[in-house]
């Protein structure tokens, strides 16, 4: 009876703080984590669901298309690669919705600038696309060559210390 005395005391000890512990589950950043992996799994099956369904729309015209061609209302289509080649116009509601808008090289700001005064500049030496200037950039600017030079200066540093050159034999 002793012995189970002894253990009940710390069986009704309160256990809260499992719940601070990275691996519980009752963790805020543990469902935090669910939380946004069934939001990005939703958003993957809403996708599906249109693909599927656009997929479907398309198989449907192309069966009436070609129910069509078999009874003479249309006349046969040639297999060509046109497709390929047609541009896709972006309507307003798509670019509105975060779709992706490609400029066309006409359009791109150096085309619109190109034929004024100073121009000459855009291509010139004063451009930062330049290779030489990346590769001072890099050999300058990179974190990673800097940290490097700072190991080799301190390197030279204990080698030219006689005192520490000792210390180290």
């Amino acid at each position: 009876r002793r012995a189970a005395t002894r253990s009940s005391p710390t069986r009704s000890m309160s256990l809260s703080f499992l719940s601070k512990k990275s691996w519980h589950v009752a963790n805020v950043s543990n469902v935090e984590k669910v939380w946004l992996a069934e939001q990005k799994l939703e958003q993957e099956k809403k996708k599906l669901e249109e693909y599927t369904h656009t997929l479907k729309e398309e198989r449907q015209k192309e069966e009436l298309l070609r129910l069509q061609q078999e009874q003479g209302l249309v006349a046969p289509r040639k297999e060509r690669v046109d497709f390929l080649y047609e541009q896709q116009e972006t309507a307003a509601s798509a670019y509105l919705l975060g779709k992706p808008v490609e400029l066309k090289p006409e359009d791109h700001d150096i085309k619109k600038v190109e034929h004024l005064p100073g121009s000459n500049f855009l291509n010139g030496q004063n451009n930062l696309s330049s290779s030489h200037n990346e590769e001072f950039n890099k050999m300058n600017n990179d974190p990673l060559v800097m940290m490097r030079a700072k190991e080799q200066e301190a390197l030279k540093r204990i080698l030219d210390n006689p005192l520490k050159m000792k210390q180290i034999r």
